[in-house]
């Protein structure tokens, strides 16, 4: 299954590939240098944070592993030059991914990077100006109360500080995805289990594999990490898809399930919207002008790509118009297209009819897929049993000969096969209605 979306140039992967390398390469440079800048001032940026930590005023900070106070030091300017690196880095990610993404994942990717960004800030702020200096003062105090000599190493609190901040980090990434995600529809309980298994998984993977020397501590980080991203993103776990809300899969005639969509494309003003009470029994996307908008087609395709869609119905006209990049990118994620041609419909009439409604409904009501051809007189009895003054038109005929016919606003008309017509007729007969074939 693949994709050819309108900004995405057909290359070879090799030229992907390349494209990626010179980008990553980039960023790793860029990262390298911000490194080397910032060993420079390192020490002087320690000390300012081991003032701030430091819970007493006596001197009892020691450093009883001056390797390890080495490695903390690149360390630190290894994390510093990194974040400073972190725009480009963004920038060109954004670059890179945006011909391939979907309208939906361009703002997800977007917002992504800029609330992340601002949250990630100030929850490392807030930890080590604020969290952290409360915590070891709150220590220092229970050791004077029980008269011992307070000794810390420098190395381990700023470790300990790096270890939990670094969380924070992994954390702030993965419940800002989740509730974006959840934000722009692309969460919801559909999706759970494959967010879940890809962003803990994630989560899981970095925490226990960057702090293997802390044992019991990351494994309580790690899972602390877990239950915090899932509490935060609870909403939208348990939420309903929002396009398909209160609307189940079809079985079809053949005991298929059937997900299937209804947009309703107006055709750039041509063709008259869904009657706003109609009643459909499958989702409805409201489109301007799927044949000419490729912003309006890349939705349809995530809306089938993120539902799984097996049928995409059109309701102003047939999909004869539409792109054959569109028809092929269709076709390529298993999902059928064709279309109402209400359009046709509203050709035949010069004055406006009082049953629009009924006229959509009896529409629905005619289609031979997923419905079975059996199940179409029980269908459009539903749909008129409390209708009066109605004249149904039952047209057998092909719709050549239909061409120029003009309708009366009490007529509906509706194209069905001469035997179909036949079982309609005898089912309606009872109902005080005039029905007619032609």
């Amino acid at each position: 299954m693949s994709l050819q979306l309108e900004l995405d140039n057909d290359r070879h992967i090799q030229d992907h590939l390349n494209e990626l390398t010179s980008r990553t390469t980039l960023v790793f440079f860029l990262a390298t240098v911000f490194t080397i800048c910032w060993l420079t001032q390192i020490d002087q940026i320690l000390n300012l944070v081991l003032n701030r930590l430091n819970p007493c005023d006596d001197g009892c900070l020691n450093l009883y592993d001056p390797a390890r106070w080495s490695a903390v030091r690149w360390m630190s300017a290894a994390i510093l030059g990194i974040g400073t690196a972190t725009p480009v880095a963004f920038y060109h990610g954004w670059k890179f991914a945006r011909p391939g993404l979907l309208p939906n994942e361009q703002r997800w990717i977007a917002s992504w990077f800029i609330g992340g960004g601002l949250v990630l800030g100030l929850a490392v702020i807030t930890t080590v100006g604020i969290v952290f200096p409360f915590l070891f003062q709150t220590g220092h105090q229970t050791h004077e109360s029980m008269m011992l000599d307070a000794r810390y190493d420098a190395v381990h609190m700023l470790s300990m500080a790096v270890a939990v901040v670094w969380t924070q980090v992994i954390v702030a990434c993965a419940l800002s995805a989740m509730v974006l995600a959840g934000t722009y529809g692309m969460l919801h309980r559909e999706t759970a289990d494959w967010w879940r298994f890809r962003v803990y998984g994630i989560v899981l993977l970095l925490l226990l594999a960057s702090l293997p020397e802390y044992g019991g501590f990351a494994l309580i980080l790690t899972v602390s990490a877990i239950g915090v991203i899932e509490r935060g993103s609870r909403r939208w776990l348990q939420a309903e898809p929002p396009l398909f809300n209160g609307k189940n899969p079809i079985m079809d005639s053949d005991g298929g399930v059937r997900n299937m969509l209804l947009v309703d494309c107006s055709c750039d003003g041509a063709a008259n919207s869904i009657p706003q009470n109609a009643e459909a029994p499958i989702a409805v996307m409201p489109v301007r002008t799927l044949c000419h908008s490729t912003k309006e087609q890349e939705m349809v395709l995530e809306a089938a790509l993120r539902h799984r869609l097996t049928d995409v119905i059109i309701s102003g006209c047939t999909t004869d118009p539409l792109p054959d990049g569109f028809k092929q990118n269709c076709r390529s994620i298993g999902c059928k297209l064709r279309g109402l041609d209400m359009l046709e419909l509203q050709s035949y009439r010069t004055l406006p009819s009082p049953f629009n409604i009924t006229e959509f409904e009896l529409k629905m009501m005619s289609l031979e897929d997923p419905w079975s051809k059996q199940s179409i007189p029980g269908r459009i009895y539903d749909a008129v049993k409390d209708k009066v003054e109605i004249e149904l038109l039952l047209d057998t005929r092909s719709k050549e000969h239909t061409w120029g016919m003009q309708l009366e606003p009490q007529q509906i008309l509706i194209h069905l096969d001469k035997q179909t017509a036949n079982r309609v007729e005898e089912r309606l007969n009872s109902l005080p209605i005039t029905i007619q074939q032609l």
